[in-house]
């Protein structure tokens, strides 16, 4: 049966809006299926020094009938097709071409070495909540915990977001 996964995107290096719609193109193809977007949002790079580009932030909806880790290797490909280069050690942040992270997915949990769902830090980073609550403001990442909605009201990151396009 088809669940809605969440997935969120991010681009802070060359043609951002290029990469984020060549990413949607790459997963439709992928998929076969049309997502639900919020609407785009110019971030400041998150964890990262100042002086790095500002990201552009978005969040797709797609409803998959796929297991979760093939979901996640689908997303690595896709980054890796369009020059996503990852730091070897694996630690800290840096500018990349396209990120894609797979947030949540309606009605799973796991805690495996290679994916961790809901994403563990979704509840403190501003630019996954604004797009997500646009697109699934009652959604609970636990069963009977805070919804997108309350969390983005209780959210600590207080950077600023620019809404760059309305929701389509």
């Amino acid at each position: 049966m088809p669940r809605a996964h969440y997935i969120g995107m991010g681009s802070n290096l060359g043609n951002r809006h290029g990469f984020l719609d060549d990413a949607l193109n790459k997963m439709r193809a992928r998929w076969g299926e049309e997502p639900v977007l919020s609407s785009r949002f110019a971030t400041p790079p998150w964890g990262m020094e100042k002086g790095n580009p500002d990201f552009i932030n978005q969040v797709a909806c797609f409803q998959l009938d796929k297991p979760p880790l093939e979901v996640m290797q689908d997303l690595l490909a896709i980054e890796q097709d369009l020059g996503r280069i990852r730091n070897p050690e694996g630690t800290g942040y840096q500018s990349r071409t396209i990120d894609l992270d797979m947030l949540v997915i309606e009605g799973v949990t796991m805690n495996e070495p290679e994916l961790t769902l809901p994403h563990p830090r979704i509840e403190e980073r501003r630019f996954v909540l604004e797009p997500l609550c646009e697109l699934a403001p009652d959604l609970r990442l636990q069963s009977k915990g805070p919804t997108i909605k309350d969390l983005l009201r209780t959210c600590p990151d207080h950077s600023p977001l620019e809404k760059l396009n309305p929701i389509r």
